[in-house]
């Protein structure tokens, strides 16, 4: 993360268009319900509605939301509404009546189609609950409908041609499917935007009087030009105003779809839309159903009064933390997963997530107790949320001391900004019971402009970038980029093909000889692992061994190594009378493990092997633990297994440690060997080196000998063996058979042998 992060810039001041047409276009409207009737203002109605198919089109095209063909199908059906208003206009200018069914009535019930169209592919993501509550909705007034609209429009038709039945019926139905999709619709968006809004306003303005008139046509009340005709004008006003909104892009069901909390607030937008259901099935009704529908009305009403704390109450638990009060994870992955959904096609913004964890949170708890713990956090909560930038951003809490931050429509400098804040206003110290606590807090950010990303990998990811910043030194934010991606990916890879590896025997041993400088004779064999991969060819221990002494693979690593080796001197044995011994490298994470020494026994025993016909080479830095050189390491030497020193110079280990005398060998690293012909100083630490092993009573064995100026020289500095390219490079148990038979000098009197 930049050390200084610029200001952000002030956001261009969002357009307006879309509220000024809807004020002018609803003023319209309603002096074309005041004004008398006349030619002029005939026209204005159609006027009104084309309008906003006009705004629909520009919207769509200015706007380019992501689900396009949505908002066009709804553009089109505006388009052949406002048609048939044009032409029923027209009847009136000629003073003619209009046929039954006309074209007029055509193009309206494909309006209807195309916008249930349009919402059903508005909300194709939504989710079951999102279907649920809206046919509860709609399911009764679709009775209601049949009772009072249908079935006396289908009694009315009786004797009428097929076709005017059909657009009889087909226009209430369309009217109930596109209310249908618009709730499904409105149930499942985030209605916080002012598009979805306007959106589900627009179907309810178009609903409503289609119903009234459905009704009223029945009876022969309707009159046009009353303010039923109101909702018919501000059906595509609202529609077209939504469209022409900024935030229109935004309006998207989220593809991935949470976990849906019938919240208060939707659970009273269902339940009145119920009782309004019920109070006009009591209105409607006559004589003893009256009577019924009434006590249904009651009953519900009585419900939904008695569920409502309740159910506060359970989604309050649902969604929040009971500590702090910020959202828990189940809410965080809804709000992420409608920031996800709400995205712009073009990238312009991205969504962010800052994955904070507390550094050493746990020696508060420790130290202070867990109340105190939990007023820190209380303490801690506040900090970060003083730290977002507004309202917009979501601040919640995992648990224990992960708190992670929301920022939609962010942008890569308002979240190091948010960032950088974190880690230095962390820095205050807090008092707890009389005690200065000095907190701070290590970050990962996780930034995507993709709307198709999955919200818990992100959260998984921001979480990995966390925990490289620990890594890093604490108190530090780090990003996660497409090279962190990248390495988790292969790591997640490596873990998988090693594990596969394991099981089908796929690691190898090859023996560097280690040879005894006085004698020409075999001091011992060093077993190097290496990994014959499928596809990658062979690969040498660096490039798999840190891994699996990190997810805790090397313990059965080391078994399959011990057991190749011990299988290779069984063989040696049978060809040529004797057990050369071999040098095992142990990882520093196995000494600390009381199992290994059991696991080295075990195996000898199982090859009937003596213990000397083993070395355990362990690096340097497994020195600086007191309880590995007591422990582990002094139980292997008093059963005979021998011990050595690897890489010598290049770890922490100190003088007095090598005193200690829980070790046989020193191996001095290459490093400090090359060069020793050329440089003096070189030559003197090695000299040291060899004098400080002779002076412990250790031998003293020279790595990465490559050439006989090198040898002569650690023959004259008293070296005791060397091994290195010199001699040959790594070689396989069957090749370590053939130099056995061409060296002589390999015989088993300078060699530790069976006892």
């Amino acid at each position: 993360m930049p050390a200084a992060v610029r200001p952000i810039s002030a956001a261009s001041r969002p357009s307006r268009a879309w509220l000024w047409f809807l004020i002018a276009g609803t003023v319209v409207a309603v002096a074309y319900i005041l004004l008398p009737d006349n030619q002029l203002t005939n026209w204005i109605f159609p006027a009104v509605n084309t309008s906003g198919a006009v705004a629909a089109i520009i919207g769509v095209r200015r706007n380019r939301p992501r689900n396009r063909s949505a908002w066009w199908m709804l553009a089109v059906a505006l388009s052949l509404s406002a048609a048939g208003d044009i032409i029923f206009a027209g009847y009136d200018l000629f003073h003619a009546a209009p046929p039954f069914p006309s074209i007029a009535d055509v193009l309206y019930i494909a309006a209807h189609l195309l916008a249930a169209a349009s919402v059903v592919r508005l909300s194709h993501h939504a989710g079951r609950d999102s279907m649920l509550e809206a046919g509860v909705l709609t399911v009764p007034l679709a009775l209601q409908y049949w009772i009072h609209i249908i079935s006396p429009t289908l009694r009315d038709q009786d004797g009428a041609n097929g076709l005017a039945v059909l657009v009889a019926v087909v226009t209430p139905v369309g009217t109930l499917i596109v209310l249908f999709g618009a709730l499904r619709a409105g149930l499942s968006m985030e209605m916080r935007k002012w598009p979805a809004r306007l959106l589900v306003a627009g179907m309810v303005a178009w609903f409503i009087p289609d119903a009234y008139y459905a009704a009223a046509s029945l009876n022969g009340t309707y009159n046009a030009g009353g303010w039923m005709d109101l909702g018919w004008m501000l059906m595509p006003l609202l529609l077209g105003a939504a469209a022409l909104h900024p935030q229109m892009p935004q309006l998207n069901v989220p593809l991935h779809v949470s976990t849906n909390i019938l919240s208060v607030r939707r659970y009273l937008v269902v339940i009145a839309g119920v009782l309004t259901v019920d109070a006009y099935a009591a209105v409607t009704t006559h004589g003893p159903d009256r009577l019924v529908a009434l006590a249904v009305l009651v009953s519900g009403l009585l419900a939904a009064v008695r569920i409502r704390r309740p159910l506060r109450d359970m989604g309050q638990r649902a969604t929040r933390d009971g500590l702090t009060g910020l959202p828990n994870r189940t809410e965080l992955i809804r709000r992420l997963t409608f920031a996800l959904a709400e995205l712009p096609a073009d990238g312009s913004n991205k969504v962010a997530l800052l994955f904070c964890d507390l550094d050493r949170f746990k020696d508060v708890n420790d130290s202070l107790g867990h109340e105190a713990g939990d007023r820190m956090l209380v303490t801690i909560a506040q900090r970060i949320v003083d730290s977002v930038r507004d309202d917009r951003d979501v601040v919640a809490r995992l648990g224990g001391d992960e708190f992670v931050i929301l920022m939609p429509d962010a942008t890569d400098e308002a979240t190091d900004l948010v960032a950088e804040r974190l880690v230095t206003t962390f820095t205050e110290p807090i008092m707890i019971d009389g005690t200065e606590v000095f907190p701070s807090v290590s970050v990962g950010v996780r930034t995507t402009d993709d709307y198709r990303a999955e919200p818990a990998a992100l959260l998984r990811e921001a979480d990995a970038a966390m925990y490289r910043a620990k890594s890093g030194g604490r108190g530090r934010a780090e990003r996660f980029d497409d090279q962190y991606a990248a390495e988790a990916s292969a790591r997640l890879r490596l873990d998988a093909e090693l594990r596969h590896a394991l099981a089908n025997d796929e690691l190898i041993c090859v023996y560097h000889p280690e040879i005894d400088l006085a004698t020409g004779g075999l001091y011992a064999l060093e077993a190097l692992v290496r990994w014959q991969h499928p596809s990658r060819g062979m690969l040498s221990p660096d490039d798999f061994v840190p891994h699996a002494e990190t997810v805790g693979l090397i313990g059965i690593l080391f078994e399959q190594v011990l057991d190749q080796v011990l299988t290779a001197q069984d063989k040696w044995l049978d060809e040529f009378g004797w057990r050369p011994t071999v040098a095992v490298n142990v990882s520093p994470r196995q000494l600390t493990n009381a199992r290994l020494v059991q696991v080295v026994l075990t195996a000898l025993e199982a090859h009937d092997a003596p213990a000397s016909a083993l070395i355990l080479e362990v690096t340097e830095t497994a020195l600086v633990d007191d309880s590995v050189m007591t422990g582990t390491l002094a139980e292997l030497r008093r059963h005979g297994v021998a011990v050595a020193v690897d890489d010598f110079g290049t770890g922490y280990s100190s003088v007095s440690r090598l005193a200690d005398r829980h070790w046989d060998a020193l191996k001095i690293d290459r490093s400090f060997v090359a060069g020793i012909n050329e440089d003096v100083a070189r030559e003197g630490v090695v000299h040291a080196m060899i004098a400080l092993a002779h002076a412990l009573h250790l031998r003293a064995i020279a790595e990465g000998v490559e050439d006989e100026p090198t040898l002569t020289k650690l023959r004259e500095l008293g070296c005791d063996a060397a091994q290195g390219y010199l001699f040959t490079r790594p070689v396989d148990a069957a090749e370590i058979s053939k130099m056995i038979i061409r060296c002589p000098e390999w015989n088993a009197a300078p060699v530790i042998t069976a006892a």
